[in-house]
Parts: C-alpha cells; structure tokens; sequence
C-alpha cells in the first residue's frame, strides 16, 4: 500500500480568485493610477498590494508549518509503532513467558491468606533494594539482551520490567520498579484487556530518575492467547522523541515541538519538558483532530503577539490512547512572530519607498514594483497551493534580492524537506509492497507443488484456495471449487462427515478419535513409514480418515490466522494413507501368526498332561467293578476333557482374524483369563506365581478377539521377560467412566533409553528370530482404535508395569 499525502489548499484565501483579480487589476490599477492621479492613488494601491501581500504569504506560511507538523507527526507515529511492534515481539520470548507461566503457577496453586502473605513478604525483602536473584534470572537476561543496540529507544530507557498476574515484578534490567504494581493504572488496563492491547500512559515527572516518563504497556500471552503478565516499558520522553523533532529547526527560531492534549510540553528546543502552556484557550486550538494551522494570540512561548502554528495529532498513539484512555499527542511548528513577520514588514518598507520614488518616476516604477511584488507572490502562493496538495513541485527561480527571494529559498528548502521525507515512506513503502507480492507468489508455489491435498475455507467454511493436489482428487477446477462448500461434493455422505468436521473445528470443538457420522465410520491411524526412526508431529495429528473414492485419506484441519478483521479461516489436509491401513491390517495378522510355532508346541505339551490322565483313568474304569470309584474316575476324565476344549476354544480364537467378529460389549476381565491361558502355555511350566485381583467390570464395545491379543502380547513379553520365573500381578479396575487393568511383571525392566521407542514397528531388543518388533505396537494401535490410553513404566532390575484403559461402552 503506497501511502497518498494530501494537504488541504489554505483556507483563507482562494488562489484562483485571488489570481484572476490581481492580474485582472492590481497591476493596471498600479500603472494606470499613478499615471492618472498622482502619488495618493498610487500609494494606496501599494497598501493594498502589501495587504494582499501579507494575506498570501500567511496562507503560504500556515500551509507550510501544517505541512511541516504533519510530517514530524508521521515520524512520531513510525517511531512509536516502530517501538510497539518491538516491545510486542519481547513479551513473546520463551523466558519471559516460562518465568511468568513459573510464578502464576505457584501463586494459583495458593489459598488467598497463604499467597497474600507470601506476597507481603516477598515486598518486604525488596525495602532495601532488588534481590539480586531477579536480575540474573533468565528473564532478566532476555530483557538485558534486547538493550545491546545502542539505538535511540535504547538510550532513552529507564525501565524494562515484567510483572505476573498479581502484579508482582518478576524480570527486570535493573533495580527501578517497586515490588507490586497491582495498583497501577498500566497493569490493571492491560491484565483485563483484549489480547492487542496496547497502554501508552501520560507523561509524568519521576523523581528517582529526576526527568519526565512515559511508560508503555504489553500483555504476555500464553499459548491460548490469554493475558498471563504486562510487559512495562519506561523511557525518558525527552531523549526518545529528541531525534524526531529538535532537528526539525527553520530561520533562527522555527521549530517544532511534541505537547500532549494538556498542554504539557514533552520535547521542545526551546522550552523545557514538563513546561504547562499557560493559555487553555491556544492549547483547545492546537488540539484538534486533523492536521490544520491556525492564527491565533500568544504562542506559548511566552509571547503575546499575532502567531501562526501548524499542529497535527500523532494518529498511531491516538488510536491506542482511545482503547484504554490517556492524553493524545501533538506536534506544533511555530516561529517567533518578529522573524516570522520580518519580511512582510521590510516588504512594506521597500513598496513605502517605492511610493515615494514613485512620484518621479510613475510609469516606470510602476511597472517595475508591480513586477517586483506582486508576481513573486504569486509564485509562491501557487508553489504553497501545489505544496498543499501534495504535488511535486520544481525550486522557485525567484531574484529579487530582498525578503521575498529569502523567504522563496526557504520555501523551497521546506519543499526539499518535505519532498526527501516523502519519497523516503514511499520507497519503503514500495519495498514492503515488493516483499508482501513475493511472499505471497512463493507461498503459492509451495501449495501448488505439496503433493498433499489442501484446501483452505473462509469463515462460512466455503473454498476460498485449493491445490492442484485436491483439484485432481475432486476433478473440479480451482474456479469451479471456489466458493463451494464441501456438502456439495459427491458421495455427500464421505465429504458431509469432514465437513462436520470442520464445523466442530470452528466451534472449538475437539473430534473424537473414533467417531460414526451418518453411515461413515471414521477411523483412527498411526500412519507412517516404519523404516522411519520416529514420525513427524504433523502425521502423528492426522488421526482422522474419511473413504473417497476406494481410497483411504488421513486429514486434518488446522487455524489459520490473518490479523485483518476477515474471521477465522481453516486449512484442510489429505493425505492417501489407504497402502498405510491396509499394511498396518497385514502386520497386525502376521503378529499374531508368529508365535503359533512356540504356541503350537505349547499346547502339545499342555494336551498331553490332560489325556495321559484320561488314558489312565480310562484303563482304571475298565478293571474297576465298584460303581461309587467308577462314577468318580469318569469325573475325572469329564474335567480333564473341559480343559482340552477350552485350550482348544482359546487357540482357535487367538488365531481367527479380527476382521470376521462385529464389535460387540465385551468382559475384559474373561478376555484377560483367555490370554492367560494361552500366554502361560508357552512357557512350559508352572514357574510363574500368578495374582490376580479383578473388580465387577461394565462392558467396553469392542471386537473381543483384538482386546485378547492385546492382552495376549503384553502378558507373553512378560512371561518371557521373567524368563517362564517369577510374579505376575494383574488387576483390573472401574474409574471416571473407564475400565482400567494394570500389569506388572518382576522382569528386568526395560532400559530408560528404550522406553520412547517400544511401541515404534520392528523395534526389539530380543535375539534374531526370538520376536518381531511388531507385539508392542499393534497394541497401541489396538487401544487406540478403541478410544484408550496405554502408559509403561519401568525400572531396571525390579520389572514393568503397564497401565491400560479403555471407555466404558466407547466403540
């Protein structure tokens, strides 16, 4: 954006009047009436001229120093957003916010008696001076860092300090700020303001610095964008501002000065700050809301004669002041009235004499004073018109060799001021504009060549952006999906559950992991490559999935934020995982194939036990002729039987696929006794002391085969852990709406440098041939299917304990 600026043309004299009665008749009037009548006639016209003179070059004047007050204004207003912008860029440090998150942390977790009284406490130990632990804190180290650049803000601060949320100074780059500032103006509008609040606080006199402040506030934000400490910022006015207005100097007395809407003074060359305009009246006329000059009696420099003043407000601060109240900012250029008035006084000199000459040399003197007064006038009233409008406008050639060519060079000295100044905004301008262009074509050929589908919605969750990734996979071109919602796409069905998505999305409404919207199931992956040591955080957040078009896609949506005051827009990604699923279904299956070897030979050995009693108490039965032993023997081989066939039933069940049984309310605790079973026979003794301890459990929905294997897996890595010796605890339990089961095993632990890696596929740390890395991961993958959460941990030598839980009646 290419910045325009306009002045308004003077409102006291209109110059195309006043140019067509000039050349209509004072000139004429100038030859024509000495000619004609004599020195009287002549002399008046000269005072008139002299009026009308003096008229314009006010007006020429007022323009002047309206325009030179505007552009002081303008710098004032960069400097302060400059220092805004700065100051906003610190209070999101990491250290400021951790050491403010640190202390609200504590403070919160106290009742109210306890934390006032740490609090008074905490203020006693500061009586005597800054502990010397708040300034080598690593806040105060941050804060210290953004002074190393001996800039002009930097120079000119007294104070950089934070406080928390009770008002207590955390953080600081010396020893200034009191204790508490909990009843200070500037911490209580900015800990209970909006996020982009922004406090800029009256100029006030200190008394332990001995100069004039002006303290700046910021919020510290938290991760949720929520107010948690202020960030104080105090300079010393006069050297903050000093670089801005004192060089601006014209003639031996012009100037520009800043004042508040007071009529304090803040930066003068001449007068001191802090210094109280002493008449309201011209402060009330040097305040309005636009940039204007007037005239006006005294100049509050302690004069009482005719001035004119050019003021301007400081919009930037202004608009910050109105949000959380202050005194708005004025610039006003101003020159004593004898220099400012000293060539119209010699330009009256200079016509009195040419009056008098005049009378002996009429028509030529007329001629001549007409040229010599009257047309430079005109010049440079039609150069202060142009000026005022915001033209470029060429250096007058004005040789006269009186005032009038020195005020003319003068002009044209503001007109190079003002003309550098702006061509300096607007080369910056242009630059930025330059950046904003290329950032914005350079993000778009990342988006146009990610091979991932994105979309991006506007507040009424239509397309406002796609990819060429999701044009492809919609078959609709970038005009054809631009405003469309993604109801409207076919089947409405797939695309209504991620739309409804979305909805949630804005409304802050977190999705469950597994959900049924309409007849679309989504479900929950842990995609990603599993020669990959460790998947991305963005793949681990695509828990999602919706079927398009025989294929499987993991999407998720994210914020995306423009300051602009549009609404909240969202992003959507997908990503073709349908390979990833349908590998991840083959491990699962190829896992619980694995151990059908040991499995197998298990349970030859465990069938065996069993029918070598049958034979035997067979062989018995065939000798025995008393009926009460027969009745008994044949019980005996009726319960040996039952335990074949529920060794049998268990296999059979370890080894059917998940994908053939409908998810139905299943007993965790009869499917920890169904994994037991099987787990132990592969050990081939009864070594292990097992303790169990159930509770009365509520059913959980699930497919009773998967939570099996789940309990299957944890319970053999344990029994093998303890190499087939040793204590197995097992307990389950009810809590909160969930049902919960803990293992614990006395094996040798799991080393702490594996404990982040153990449910990662292909990750074991048994002999080759002894496992397959895959136990332990389709296990989190299970229980994470089923809404769940799954915790380990372990110490070396003393064993493993693993935590499970699962929704009550959650699919």
């Amino acid at each position: 954006m290419i910045m325009e600026t306009h002045y308004e043309p003077s409102p006291i004299v209109d110059g195309g009047e006043a140019q067509k009665g000039i050349r209509a008749g004072l000139k004429n009037k100038l030859i024509w009436t000495m000619l004609g009548v004599g020195a009287l006639p002549l002399m008046l016209a000269m005072i008139i001229s002299y009026l009308q003179g003096t008229q314009s070059l006010q007006g020429v004047i007022g323009a002047s120093f309206k325009a030179l007050a505007y552009e002081t204004s303008t710098k004032i207003d960069l400097l302060i957003e400059g220092e805004i912008s700065k100051n906003i860029r610190h209070a999101a440090h990491p250290d400021i916010k951790s050491t403010i998150l640190k202390f609200n942390r504590v403070l919160h977790a106290l009742d109210t008696e306890t934390r006032k009284s740490r609090l008074l406490k905490q203020a006693r130990t500061w009586v005597t001076g800054m502990p010397r632990s708040v300034l080598d804190s690593e806040a105060s180290r941050a804060l210290q860092s953004f002074q190393t650049r001996k800039t002009l803000s930097v120079l000119a601060t007294r104070a950089l300090y934070i406080t928390d949320t009770f008002g207590s100074v955390r953080a600081s780059i010396n020893d200034y700020p009191a204790f508490s500032y909990s009843a200070e103006p500037e911490w209580k509008k900015i800990i209970t303001a909006s996020k982009e609040a922004v406090y800029i606080g009256p100029v006030r006199f200190d008394e332990k610095n001995r100069s004039f402040l002006m303290s700046l506030a910021f919020p510290i934000l938290n991760e949720e964008e929520k107010t948690i400490g202020v960030l104080h910022h105090a300079f010393d006015v006069k050297e903050f501002f000093s670089g801005a207005i004192e060089p601006i100097t014209f003639g031996e007395t012009g100037h520009v000065m800043l004042i508040d809407a007071r009529g304090m003074v803040i930066d003068c060359p001449i007068l001191p700050t802090g210094f109280m305009l002493p008449d309201p009246v011209l402060v009330k006329s040097v305040t309005g809301n636009s940039a204007n000059w007037v005239e006006t009696v005294g100049d509050g420099h302690g004069g009482e004669e005719i001035s004119i003043i050019g003021y301007s407000p400081v919009d930037i601060a202004r608009r910050w002041i109105d949000q959380l109240g202050g005194n708005y900012l004025y610039t006003f250029a101003w020159q004593s009235s004898d220099e400012l008035f000293a060539p119209m006084q010699k330009l009256f000199m200079w016509i009195s004499m040419a009056g008098v000459a005049s009378i002996l040399l009429v028509a030529g003197m007329g001629s001549l004073a007409a040229k010599k007064i009257v047309q430079p006038i005109r010049r440079l009233q039609k150069a202060a018109e142009r000026i005022g409008k915001g033209e470029k406008v060429e250096s007058l050639e004005i040789k006269t060799g009186d005032e009038i060519e020195a005020l003319a060079n003068e002009v044209n000295q503001m007109n190079d001021l003002l003309q550098k100044s702006f061509s300096g905004l607007e080369s910056q301008v242009r630059r930025k504009t330059e950046e904003v262009l290329y950032l914005k074509e350079y993000t778009d050929s990342i988006l146009r060549c990610v091979p991932d589908a994105v979309a991006i919605f506007d507040p009424n969750l239509r397309i406002e952006y796609a990819n060429e990734a999701f044009e492809k996979m919609t078959q609709k071109t970038a005009e054809q999906l631009s405003g469309c919602s993604l109801t409207h796409f076919e089947p409405t069905a797939n695309w209504g559950g991620v739309h409804e998505a979305l909805v949630n999305f804005y409304s802050e409404v977190s999705p469950l992991a597994s959900r049924n919207l309409r007849d679309q199931t989504l479900q929950c992956y842990a995609v990603r490559d599993p020669l990959a040591p460790k998947e991305s955080p963005t793949l681990q957040s695509m828990k999602q999935t919706v079927k398009l078009a025989g294929k499987v896609y993991a999407f998720q949506i994210f914020d995306i934020i423009i300051h602009d005051g549009s609404g909240k827009r969202l992003g959507l990604l997908l990503r073709d995982v349908t390979e990833d699923v349908a590998l991840h279904d083959q491990l699962a299956m190829a896992e619980k194939l694995s151990g059908l070897g040991t499995l197998t030979a298990g349970i030859a050995h465990e069938l065996n036990n069993p029918l070598v009693s049958i034979m035997g108490f067979t062989e018995a039965i065939l000798t025995e002729k008393n009926p009460d032993t027969i009745q008994k023997y044949a019980g005996k081989v009726f319960d040996r039987s039952k335990h074949m066939a529920s060794i049998i039933l268990n296999m059979s069940g370890y080894t059917r696929s998940g994908r053939s049984t409908e998810e139905k309310a299943v007993n965790l605790n009869e499917r920890i006794d169904a994994a037991i079973e099987i787990a132990i026979l592969s050990t081939y003794n009864n070594a292990i002391k097992l303790d169990k301890k159930f509770s009365d459990l509520p059913p959980i929905k699930a497919k009773p085969e998967e939570v099996q294997q789940i309990f299957i897996n944890l319970l053999s890595n344990a029994v093998q852990a303890m190499e087939g010796k040793g204590e197995l605890k097992i307990s389950t339990d009810s809590n909160k709406g969930n049902v919960l089961a803990k293992i614990i095993d006395t094996g040798p632990g799991i080393p702490e440098e594996y404990l982040s890696k153990i449910y990662d596929p292909f990750f074991t740390t048994k002999e080759q041939g002894k496992g397959t890395g895959l136990g332990l991961n389709i296990v989190h993958q299970l229980v994470a299917k089923y809404g769940g959460k799954i915790d380990v941990s372990s110490l070396k030598g003393e064993g493993t304990t693993f935590s499970l839980s699962f929704p009550i009646g959650s699919t």
